[in-house]
């Protein structure tokens, strides 16, 4: 019985794990180039090295976008610990009315950049610049996006980021 159970565990994370590359997979390259190239241009501003695309990283972003849009499109970080661990950086974007692009949410994430003041990230300055700061993290050199649509039509992109940036008492770059 037990086997059985492990088979079908295995079969059902397989085929999720497909469903996430093929939708990862399915973004147009000219959206992936895009919104890396931006990433990578706010980067260079402030001197942090650019990023490289993960696509490892994007299909595990992409379980993320897919698990919010279809358990009621509510806006939540990955949790620390249990099935659905984080294990890298990560910023989200919600969106409706529209349809909305990788290059949507990193230009939601990058106006963050006017409410930063160049000090070490601590409880009171990243609430309102952290999606910011994280796209910046000099350390952090590699990213992985995903994207999904929720029952209502809104949107939901997942951004992670290798290694995690926004670490407290530190400074993004």
């Amino acid at each position: 019985m037990q086997q059985i159970i492990r088979l079908v565990a295995l079969i059902t994370a397989c085929m999720f794990s497909f469903q996430a590359k093929a939708q990862t997979s399915s973004a147009p390259n000219d959206e992936i180039r895009q919104v890396l190239e931006f990433h990578n241009t706010a980067r260079k501003e402030v001197g942090a090295p650019p990023l490289v695309w993960s696509e490892e990283i994007a299909a595990f972003a992409q379980e993320w976008a897919n698990y919010i849009a279809q358990s009621g499109c509510g806006l939540q970080h990955r949790p620390f610990n249990g099935r659905w661990k984080q294990r890298y950086g990560e910023n989200i974007f919600w969106g409706a009315g529209k349809t909305y692009t990788l290059q949507d949410a990193a230009k939601s994430w990058y106006s963050e950049k006017k409410f930063w003041r160049g000090s070490v990230i601590n409880g009171k300055n990243w609430s309102k610049s952290g999606h910011y700061t994280q796209m910046v993290w000099a350390k952090s050199t590699t990213i992985g996006i995903g994207k999904a649509v929720c029952k209502n039509g809104s949107t939901i992109i997942v951004a992670n980021y290798d290694p995690p940036g926004n670490m407290m008492g530190e400074k993004p770059y």
